[in-house]
């Protein structure tokens, strides 16, 4: 197996064309910072009523958002950044706040000369209702695109604006109704027409919109279509064709980038609400052949003007530990509520398409467990019943099978996670599934096992799984949820807009990198 590595090494180092290595001329590059989901809202004062609240869903610390929005801006303001760029819902309430927000984005470009770029996310706009809301915040936050623009949809208020040494910015409203994402026909031709304008100049196009153009995790809309456009599929193979090489998104709150390979190869990446643990934002530099992102955390608050309520201790820990006072909120926001309302049998019953009072629904109803339930003990507790399967639970500090699972959470959300079936938290959290969903299933009659089995596996296009009520089902569906796919996450090198990456080098060279990460993994396991 080792000489297998070193003649893969050896392959790896021919097939992979020398345009990706390669560093463009710093002064013909630039960099940009990019945050998403801020959430900004100012509020008079909190009465907090335990030590990780007030919080909204995903532990979101809306009421310190004032504190971390002006960190971040810091942070770029002392930073070498050329752009700043902020992909959706800026702020908790829409145009209620936006004035206020607007006044500071406002602030923070006539102090550094900096520019900020913004598209609206579903906190921004449609909360009235009224599908004109988008004309609304573009005249708020005009100078943050719009002033100057070199086209701008008329129907979406999407823009193109001129960035630097050859960049353009396509700032997309992918906004629907109803909270979704969709790019239609009409503004997909606009796009296009901004492409063949962009080939025409020279000119590279970056987009940047709320929702995803890819799937950042397994089944992503067939599971929750809330967060990735209705036609992903076609939006990937004409930016792939158009050589839209990037897309910054935002709306899920995770930092994650996937990958699309099509006539070129492209990237959809999704970045941290500003706001939510782990207080992370993007550091991006575009180079020529290369497009080098970090991941940088806000490590310090000021809390000298933090909205009165928050207690001494509260205060001590939010201005020296910012990131573990973020954590301590998702995980209580999470354990506590967020997390069964997706372990809930009316969710998984409509996303299965039984009817309330079917067979199917009904058996649902009696097998989903109560995912507060404790771990370990007597009675109805995860250990006790994998006890009467015949097997031991992991010992460990988690109380609470929803504890364990924010856990896993908190690994997606930071990225790069690698939590499946042979970590710790992975056979934890397989081993207590498995007691929890095998004691109740096997009380049900086989036709409503099968019944059950056929319908998830149809609905949810597994592959490689044949039943569902198995351990191995199990650890296949965590794996794809919590191992993390290429590329990384937070700090990564990707190909940049002068790599020829449809081509047949850097497509075998992308090939064997795989195969040694599948390698890798391999090795792990062992």
């Amino acid at each position: 197996m080792k000489k297998m590595l070193c003649v893969l090494l050896s392959l790896l180092t021919v097939f992979i064309p020398c345009s990706v290595c390669a560093n463009a001329a710093e002064e013909d590059g630039m960099k940009v910072f990019v945050t998403s989901d801020t959430h900004w809202h100012d509020y008079g004062s909190v009465e907090p009523d335990g030590f990780y609240r007030p919080r909204a869903d995903m532990g979101q610390m809306t009421a310190l958002s004032p504190l971390i929005l002006d960190r971040f801006l810091k942070d770029a303001a002392e930073s070498d950044a050329d752009f700043v760029f902020i992909t959706g819902d800026l702020t908790e309430y829409g145009s209620d706040d936006a004035y206020d927000c607007a006044r500071i984005l406002a602030d923070f470009e006539d102090g550094t000369g900096k520019q900020v770029f913004v598209v609206p996310g579903n906190h921004d706009i449609h909360l009235s209702g009224d599908p004109d809301d988008h004309l609304r915040f573009r005249r708020i936050y005009s100078r943050f695109g719009w002033d100057g623009a070199l086209a701008v949809d008329e129907a979406t208020s999407s823009y193109v604006a001129e960035l630097k040494n050859g960049y353009r910015l396509l700032g997309i409203n992918s906004n629907k109704a109803n909270g979704g994402g969709v790019i239609g026909e009409d503004l997909l031709s606009w796009i296009e027409a901004q492409v063949k304008q962009a080939q025409a100049d020279g000119a590279k196009l970056i987009a940047m919109m709320h929702h995803h153009i890819m799937e950042h995790f397994l089944l992503e809309q067939k599971i929750d279509d809330f967060y990735i456009i209705d036609n992903y599929k076609e939006v990937c193979r004409k930016f792939a064709e158009w050589n839209i090489r990037v897309t910054f998104t935002g709306h899920l709150h995770w930092g994650d980038i996937a990958e699309y390979q099509g006539r070129n190869k492209i990237y959809d990446v999704t970045t941290f609400s500003l706001p939510t643990y782990p207080l992370r934002y993007r550091e991006v530099r575009f180079n020529g052949d290369e497009i080098a992102l970090k991941s940088r955390t806000i490590d310090a608050l000021d809390v000298t003007d933090i909205v009165s309520g928050y207690s001494d201790e509260q205060k001590e820990m939010i201005a020296n530990d910012p990131v573990k006072y973020a954590k301590g909120c998702q995980t209580d926001s999470l354990s506590g509520d967020y997390i069964g309302r997706f372990v809930d049998p009316d969710y998984l019953i409509d996303m299965l398409g039984f009817a309330p009072d079917s067979v199917g629904a009904k058996a649902i109803k009696r097998i989903m467990p109560d995912v507060i339930i404790p771990l370990y003990g007597e009675g109805e507790t995860a250990e006790a019943m994998a006890k009467e399967l015949g097997y031991e639970l992991p010992k460990s500090d988690y109380e609470t099978v929803g504890e364990l699972l924010s856990e896993f959470w908190a690994a997606m959300v930071r990225g790069d996670e690698d939590l499946g079936g042979s970590s710790p938290e992975g056979k934890l959290v397989l081993d207590a599934a498995y007691a929890l969903f095998a004691t109740k299933a096997s009380q049900e009659s086989p036709a409503v096992r099968a019944l059950l089995n056929s319908r998830v596996i149809a609905v949810l296009g597994l592959k490689g799984i044949d039943n569902i009520f198995t351990r191995k089902a199990f650890d296949l569906i965590l794996t794809g949820l919590t191992v993390d796919r290429a590329p990384a996450d937070n700090d990564v090198t990707l190909p940049g807009y002068d790599a020829d990456t449809g081509s047949f080098l850097y497509r075998a060279g992308d090939l064997f990198r795989k195969l040694l990460d599948l390698l890798g993994r391999l090795f792990a396991l062992r």
